[in-house]
């Protein structure tokens, strides 16, 4: 009885080591998989280093340039903004509706200047953005464009000196960084108001403003402009159940015929 006692020990003991040897390979040959892999920061994007317990993190900065009349809705839309991406700050300067495409010279923050060709990332109207209107901004934006270019020819900057040892991935990895093509202006439509659309157009390659104007479009920032008297971008917010009601308050589109159900079978029979 003794004898299978100890025999029984034994096994279980054998087990255990067996099964702590495989959980030790296992951890240890698996631990490389829990380092994150590195991540190419986007060159063109500009960015600050702020101090986060100790650690520094990469913070972009976005400019806006907005009509006063904005300053409510675009207040609340950009702190729920801010909330969901902490790293993202914006520099916005409200001005009058005369002076909305109008590009300074001047920094819209002297401490936080734009590292793109203009100093305005977007600009947020509180009408319409037409072509012919925009056409004076795009004019604008291409000088600055074209002066950026020569900057960079004249004064040989060292990111566009490419060496005779460089190799042929390295001179397309530069070439792509290079953005030296003026920006075609289209502007975007982010909501309603009194039933014309008001439109909004991003200036720059920054990708936080591209990020910023699908927010608005979002239902999360469609919700905040609603609270402010614009309407959905949509034009109509049915619910499921006005759906189903022949007398409901949703709304129909404008010329829509109206089917009886029951007179469209009769007529297929």
């Amino acid at each position: 009885m003794k004898d299978y006692k100890l025999l029984l020990a034994g096994l279980i003991l054998l087990l255990l080591i067996i099964f702590i040897a495989i959980f030790t390979w296992l951890w240890s040959s698996n631990r490389k998989n829990t380092d994150p892999l590195p991540i190419i920061s986007n060159e063109s994007e500009s960015t600050a280093s702020v101090e986060e317990d100790g650690e520094t993190v990469a913070k972009s900065t976005l400019h806006i340039q907005a009509e006063e009349k904005l300053r409510a809705p675009l207040d609340a839309v950009i702190s729920s903004f801010q909330s969901r991406y902490p790293n993202v700050e914006i520099m916005i300067s409200y001005v009058a509706s005369a002076a909305l495409l109008t590009l300074s010279d001047n920094k819209v923050a002297d401490n936080e200047p734009s590292s793109f060709v203009v100093d305005t990332d977007i600009i947020i109207a509180d009408g319409t953005l037409s072509a012919a209107r925009l056409a004076p901004v795009q004019e604008k934006l291409k000088i600055a464009q074209d002066k950026q270019n020569r900057n960079k020819a004249e004064n040989g900057m060292v990111e566009d000196i490419i060496d005779a040892d460089s190799s042929a991935d390295e001179i397309a990895a530069k070439g792509k960084t290079d953005n030296t093509d003026t920006r075609n202006l289209v502007s975007f439509s982010y909501a309603l108001k009194d039933t014309k659309k008001v439109d909004g157009v991003i200036l720059t390659q920054n990708p936080i403003a591209l990020n910023f104007r699908n927010f608005l479009l979002s239902s999360t920032g469609q919700d905040i402009l609603s609270r402010h008297d614009y309407e959905n971008i949509d034009g109509y917010q049915n619910e499921v159940s006005d759906l189903f009601k022949p007398n409901s308050k949703g709304k129909q589109a404008t010329g829509e015929l109206t089917v009886n159900v029951a007179d469209a079978i009769s007529i297929a029979k």
